[in-house]
């Protein structure tokens, strides 16, 4: 009250009206001084937490006109082999189904998977932060994400599909994926096999492994369609810690966890000899590969599908 008489002194020369407007400008002023300060102060924080996940982007396939990697350590060029053995790889797409459409990204251009193909688009595992997140007391680290535009129930043929997978030797031995289940309607699922040796040192044959017990998040539903992009992302923290320590995995769609993993994971990899494969029998669009040393939170992910990871 003190405030408003002193207002009220100041102005006092002017007209009844006058006073009553101009102390409430100068009360809605001091009123929304504070707002001001948290506003900036949360300004702050983003542009940290912009330039905190800016950092830890380890690689970045914009698809912007190629689909060599934008950002990367080492070889970052898009490769053809022959098959999913990886016997021979040929720099470059050399698929006839497979193109980079203009103007049909999430921004920019995407890459378009028209049809299955025995052959493989790959980028070089050298590529992969493996081992640069976390430390050796905490294990390894690090997220995957991307954007896809398809209906999996309609476009995808008979069998298995997966968009992204991660891998020196098999799907089961040592390996990150997305894949789209054979059955209609398609379940979406994060796969994370650690060395068969590890998970499975019975080699029991997968039929028999209980499908609660299958190292697998699995999404009813997931709502893919044709006409909007979604979202995916993975990420994982702890793998290789010590003693058989707990690591966590968590699948995203859209920014939204849909359920995770927690148990010991161990990968040995080999990284010349590791690849990242892309669109295996998969119909759609695929946008924006992106790679983290980190474990992004969903704050970070959120920030990610805003597009401020980084541009090319």
């Amino acid at each position: 009250m003190k405030v408003i008489g002193e207002i009220v002194k100041i102005i006092g020369g002017k007209q009844v009206w006058q006073k009553r407007n101009l102390v409430q400008a100068l009360l809605a002023t001091l009123v929304a001084l504070p707002i001001f300060g948290v506003v900036e102060s949360r300004c702050h924080a983003q542009e940290a937490d912009i330039e905190t996940l800016q950092t830890a982007l380890y690689f970045r396939a914009s698809f912007d006109g190629t689909a060599d990697a934008k950002v990367k350590r080492g070889d970052g060029r898009v490769f053809t082999t022959e098959s999913l053995a990886r016997k021979e790889w040929t720099a470059g797409i050399h698929r006839s189904d497979v193109t980079i459409e203009k103007g049909k990204g999430v921004s920019g251009d995407c890459i378009h998977f028209a049809d299955k193909n025995p052959k493989v688009i790959c980028y070089r595992g050298e590529v992969l932060p493996y081992g640069v997140g976390g430390n050796s007391q905490k294990g390894w680290a690090g997220t995957v994400a991307f954007w896809m535009r398809l209906d999996a129930d309609q476009d995808l043929k008979p069998g298995y599909c997966d968009p992204i997978q991660i891998t020196q030797k098999a799907w089961n031995d040592g390996a990150f994926f997305v894949d789209f289940d054979k059955d209609l309607p398609r379940d979406f699922r994060l796969g994370v096999f650690s060395d068969l040796t590890f998970w499975n040192p019975e080699n029991t044959p997968w039929e028999k492994w209980p499908v609660d017990k299958r190292p697998m998040v699995t999404v009813k539903k997931p709502g893919f369609t044709r006409t909007a992009w979604k979202h995916v992302a993975f990420t994982f923290d702890g793998v290789n810690a010590p003693s058989n320590k707990p690591a966590n995995a968590i699948l995203y769609l859209d920014g939204k966890p849909q359920g995770g993993l927690n148990s010991p994971m161990q990968f040995t990899w080999d990284l010349e000899k590791t690849a990242i494969m892309i669109g295996i029998e998969y119909i759609g669009d695929l946008d924006e590969l992106l790679m983290f040393d980190r474990a992004l939170s969903e704050r970070d992910i959120q920030l990610v599908i805003q597009g401020k990871a980084g541009s090319p």
